[in-house]
């Protein structure tokens, strides 16, 4: 049945589908699913059969990967159409008489530390890093209480 449904639109609505799993058991639905992630501690079918791998057992890393994901990809196209806008400007002086090379390794070089530094702005700060830490504490020792 399911074979029948891939790339169908007579099965409902279409929409990407994601697998998680671990096991051998898992392999065969990791292969179907749209995005397959299997479990770093899982079997090696599952893992050979993912598209990705967590390397741990935390499921939350999966949540920080899905919700990343649209700003790694707005920052990448931040970044191109930042870089294409500055090549032209610097492309349309030169071809006016205005620019000597020097500028244009300066205009690049320019662009480059800004796109760089427009894509480390996706790196969590000090603070995300402290509060996530103490978070962290906290349901560990939570755990240690109630056992």
């Amino acid at each position: 049945m399911v074979d029948d449904c891939k790339g169908q639109k007579k099965c409902g609505r279409q929409k990407k589908v994601m697998m998680v799993g671990d096991g051998v058991n898992d392999a065969p639905a990791l292969a179907i699913a749209d995005i397959s992630v299997a479990m770093g501690e899982g079997s090696a079918l599952a893992l050979e059969t993912a598209d990705a791998t967590l390397m741990g057992s935390d499921l939350n890393k999966l949540l920080f990967i899905v919700n990343m994901g649209p700003l790694v990809t707005r920052r990448i196209v931040e970044n191109v159409v930042f870089s294409f806008v500055v090549k032209a400007i610097v492309v349309g002086f030169t071809f006016a008489g205005k620019a000597a090379l020097w500028e244009a390794i300066v205009s690049d070089v320019g662009a480059m530390l800004i796109v760089t530094l427009n894509g480390l702005r996706l790196l969590p700060s000090k603070s995300e890093i402290e509060v996530k830490e103490v978070k962290n504490e906290c349901e560990s020792n939570g755990e240690e209480e109630s056992t």
